[in-house]
């Protein structure tokens, strides 16, 4: 039987999975309790590591690397990426895993969605949507490669082929309801059946 907790704006029984209420529509504000870092992979604590400025949990075994939202986005900039020169180097997609693996976030615990970066690149991300992203030893390093290497661009492209494509599907189906509609009003239905 699922757990049920009471809504804190229309006070309906729901879900505790919820994080919007089904009946209201009010978004849940849940009181979580962050987990202390450990490794999704080893299970062991993961490591402070300082680095410019920033801090990121590193698993010593694994060389995984947690990083929250925000450290991610400044990691994966294209100004950070193309500052730094010891990154250049020719970016390979590798071949997906055959098994795949879903692991709980950092933070909460909840198991996290799976995400290849950029949609094109072929580096899976792990990635909890309030916490932020696990990545696997090596996989920071190879995002960054794809960057430098214009996948970014190269995932605009598609994206705005993919739209192109899409609005000349529309601008078809409009120039077809067009074409019915001027039909439809050419044939004046009334003016015809009434003989008027």
């Amino acid at each position: 039987m699922a757990e049920i907790k009471k809504c804190e704006y229309c006070g309906k029984d729901i879900s505790t999975k919820y994080m919007v209420c089904p009946f209201c529509g009010g978004h849940l504000h849940e009181k979580e309790k962050l987990l202390s870092p450990i490794c999704p992979r080893c299970k062991l604590p993961l490591k402070l590591h300082l680095s410019n400025g920033e801090e990121y949990n590193i698993c010593d075994k694994c060389g995984g690397l947690w990083l929250d939202r925000s450290d991610f986005h400044l990691l994966t900039r294209e100004y950070d990426v193309y500052k730094k020169e010891d990154d250049k180097g020719e970016y390979f997609q590798e071949l997906p895993k055959d098994i795949i693996e879903y692991i709980p976030c950092v933070r909460c615990g909840k198991l996290m969605n799976r995400k290849n970066f950029a949609k094109i690149s072929g580096v899976i991300l792990d990635e909890c949507g309030k916490h932020g992203v696990w990545l696997d030893a090596g996989e920071l390093e190879k995002i960054r490669h794809f960057i430098m290497d214009g996948g970014l661009e190269k995932a605009q492209d598609i994206e705005a082929e993919k739209l192109c494509a899409e609005l000349k599907d529309l601008e078809t189906k409009v120039d077809q309801t067009a074409l019915t509609h001027k039909i439809i009003h050419f044939w004046n239905f009334k003016r015809w059946l009434f003989g008027g």
